[in-house]
């Protein structure tokens, strides 16, 4: 039950059924789905660990007031951790993941012409999510989570993602994706990156390690 009370905020929150920084009273939401508080709290919870909502001891549970500065930020730190997450899942991927991406992939688009934006919006996670797991690394997948989120889902309710964005360039950003893990594409996973995200060309101090430096992290040591 709290998973399909979730499903069902996160559907309300991308149609912007709520303002930003509204309250969500958890008796409201109670009562329009006709269950107990205990699975919508839960519902509210997991929406606060995805970083779409937010909580407070006096106001409670509200709204993300997600803005166009907010959108650029995260994706600032997105294009370093992606970057790693492309580098680290290069040489651990298989023909059957490829396979799914290019399945996706298609799917993406299929919804794209559709004018299906909640839909297209699952693949796009779907896609990155697999490259991400691909990483092997679990703390990279939790952080990509806890930034890039919360930037689809209001990014896209909010219309603050890319103007340019076409049909044609959409299948370009993420067919480089599945290009770089094949090796079929002589782009730097930092490039791939920046050009997906549409970021400039970075200071020479801010470019990511260099392909050959990117090797999978071993486990956090001991406390």
């Amino acid at each position: 039950m709290r998973d399909a009370i979730a499903s069902a905020l996160r559907a309300a929150l991308f149609d912007r059924r709520f303002q930003p920084g509204q309250p969500i009273v958890e008796s409201t939401i109670a009562a329009e789905m006709k269950v107990s508080r205990g699975p919508v709290r839960e519902a509210l919870l997991l929406l606060l660990q995805e970083g779409l909502v937010t909580h407070s001891q006096n106001r409670g549970f509200a709204v993300l007031n997600f803005t166009a500065a907010d959108h650029a930020a995260a994706g600032q730190v997105r294009y370093p951790l992606e970057t790693t997450a492309l580098q680290l899942a290069r040489p651990r991927h298989t023909p059957a993941d490829i396979l799914q991406l290019e399945r996706i992939k298609q799917r993406m688009l299929e919804n794209f012409r559709a004018g299906d934006a909640r839909a297209r919006l699952q693949d796009e996670l779907d896609f990155h999510t697999l490259i991400w797991n691909l990483s092997g690394n679990a703390y990279l997948v939790s952080c990509l989570q806890r930034v890039t989120i919360p930037a689809f889902t209001y990014g896209a309710a909010y219309r603050l993602n890319r103007p340019d964005l076409t049909v044609e360039l959409f299948e370009t950003q993420h067919q480089l994706y599945i290009d770089y893990l094949k090796g079929t594409t002589t782009r730097t996973a930092a490039e791939c990156v920046r050009f997906h995200l549409g970021l400039a060309a970075p200071e020479p101090d801010t470019v990511p390690l260099p392909e050959s430096s990117a090797k999978p992290l071993g486990h956090a040591p001991a406390q």
